[in-house]
């Protein structure tokens, strides 16, 4: 029994009886391999290492060694600290991996990091799955503006004193997220997720009102919206999956050769953060909600290939979801109708829960901004977002 609660609370649900493992457990144990933090993208000019967490399901007698490779990485990248050795009693290891700061890529890239084809493991012991994350390169010249950008950012800096060149490049970003409890409606403990958000200066940009673009990991939230995104969709087992599910979410899925394992790349970014002379900072805009009724959210934009194949495969006639009367709104991987669908202005769910009025303020030490986030299907509450920046030196 205790085996097949384990193993739920793990998310798999092989309950048949094994060879004990040492602490009582009599399933398979597995190794399972996580991001710290939940983290899926390497900066391909950053040295920030992305932690990889190894656990086991259950204890070992004896030492275990583990040897990790990286697919197709050509060069970008280095795992250290490897091989993993998880000691015998214990159950958990981690190793780093890292750019080569090679300047290899063009575009986001898939990777993924798995056991060494000649590890030989233990009876009983099986790696769960290979954990997937994405490379980004980063534009050098975004990080170094021209004179004439230089001379909008000087400007604004005579106006005001703030000089928002420090908040250009890659910026490191502390974001608190707060969640709500879907069965009290109840506030979350915050957690926080520390991250990088590339910043540009905006094509719309004027002396009199700099503008700033995140082009990459927007409030430093991406990987959060992406599990949102997920947990919706093709990891909601409840509802998209079995014998009394509606067939279109299969149809879907199979269309577009879309699932849990596919190999995806999902990134978020944020135009229009407007810098007045005052000191305020504009960052909202229109929206559209799941009824298609215009809203007032933070506008991020959002890539996933997934949905590219899902618009590619209905301008093809291949995928026609108008066609079929029972087609759910929801059998769709678009994360405009899954992420950020309800307006923030006011809290129209009046729970005195995460909602807070949106706010914006920059200084020298820190740029921050509070505001609200809603996924249609999940939440029962606003999600409260504050990510504060802090500047390069």
């Amino acid at each position: 029994m205790f085996g097949c609660i384990l193993a739920a609370m793990m998310g798999f649900t092989a309950c048949e009886p094994q060879t004990d493992n040492g602490d009582g457990y009599e399933g398979i144990n597995y190794i399972y391999l996580s991001s710290k933090e939940g983290k899926t993208t390497i900066y391909e000019n950053d040295t920030t290492a992305l932690v990889v967490e190894v656990m086991l399901t259950a204890t070992l007698e004896e030492n275990l060694a583990l040897t990790f490779a990286l697919t197709g990485t050509e060069g970008v990248l280095t795992i250290e600290g490897n091989p993993v050795v998880i000691k015998a009693g214990e159950k958990t290891g981690s190793f780093n991996i890292v750019s080569n700061n090679a300047n290899l890529l063009k575009e986001s890239a898939n990777y993924t990091v798995a056991l060494s084809a000649d590890v030989v493991l233990p009876e009983n012991v099986e790696l769960k799955e290979a954990l997937a994350f994405v490379v980004t390169p980063v534009v050098v010249e975004e990080q170094n503006p021209t004179d004439e950008k230089t001379a909008l950012l000087n400007a604004y800096k005579e106006a005001t004193g703030i000089d928002l060149t420090k908040y250009i490049g890659l910026v490191n970003v502390s974001t608190v997220i707060t969640g709500t409890d879907p069965d009290s409606g109840e506030p979350l403990e915050p957690r926080t997720v520390n991250g990088k958000t590339l910043i540009e200066l905006s094509e719309s940009a004027t002396a009199e009102a700099p503008v700033l673009k995140m082009a990459t990991n927007a409030m430093g939230i991406e990987d959060y919206m992406y599990q949102i995104l997920r947990s919706v969709t093709v990891d909601n087992d409840d509802y998209w999956y079995g014998e009394y599910t509606m067939p279109c979410y299969d149809a879907l899925m199979t269309a577009i050769n879309w699932s849990k394992t596919s190999e995806e790349v999902f990134s978020m970014s944020l135009d229009g953060i407007t810098f007045g002379a005052e000191g305020d900072i504009e960052f909202l805009g229109q929206g559209l909600s799941q009824y298609e009724d215009e809203i007032t959210i933070v506008p991020f934009d959002y890539s996933f290939t997934a949905y590219d194949r899902e618009l590619a495969a209905i301008e093809s006639g291949e995928l026609d979801p108008s066609a079929d009367p029972e087609w759910m709104y929801d059998a769709t991987a678009n994360p405009y109708y899954h992420l950020n669908c309800d307006d923030i202005t006011e809290d129209w769910f009046e729970m005195e829960g995460n909602w807070i009025e949106a706010s914006a303020s920059v200084s020298d030490t820190a740029l921050t901004f509070t505001f609200c986030v809603y996924a249609c299907y999940l939440d029962y509450d606003y999600t409260r977002i504050v990510a504060t920046y802090t500047p390069n030196n």
